[in-house]
């Protein structure tokens, strides 16, 4: 039981931060963020494409409906952040808070639900 909290309680700190991030680049404005991932040799629609994963994964893991397999486009998404931008930060300073972001979410994408009765 006291695993089920904690489970639970890291879940949704985790889908806070996901929804505050995608609520960020919304704040900053679209044609900023799709700048900057072309700055970043990437594709200007991965910007909305990583916008709405967040935003909709983040609040998919505040609620708990449905985390399982939005957990596999979260991970998605910090795989793709520590490959492009943070690895050449290194470890410290560049990709060890997505590292743990990235292992949450595998985490809860690998989560046994419960069958239920009835």
């Amino acid at each position: 039981m006291a695993y089920e909290k904690a489970f639970t309680v890291l879940r949704m700190t985790t889908g806070l931060l996901f929804l505050l991030h995608g609520l960020a680049k919304l704040q900053k404005g679209m044609d900023a963020v799709t700048q900057m991932f072309g700055d970043l040799g990437l594709p200007w629609w991965l910007a909305y494409l990583v916008l709405g994963i967040e935003l909709i994964g983040g609040l998919v893991f505040l609620l708990g409906i449905g985390a399982k397999y939005a957990a596999w486009g979260l991970a998605g998404v910090m795989t793709g952040a520590i490959v492009t931008v943070k690895w050449k930060q290194g470890f410290i300073g560049g990709y060890e808070l997505d590292l743990i972001l990235l292992a949450v979410t595998i985490c809860v994408g690998f989560q046994q639900t419960k069958a239920r009765p009835g």
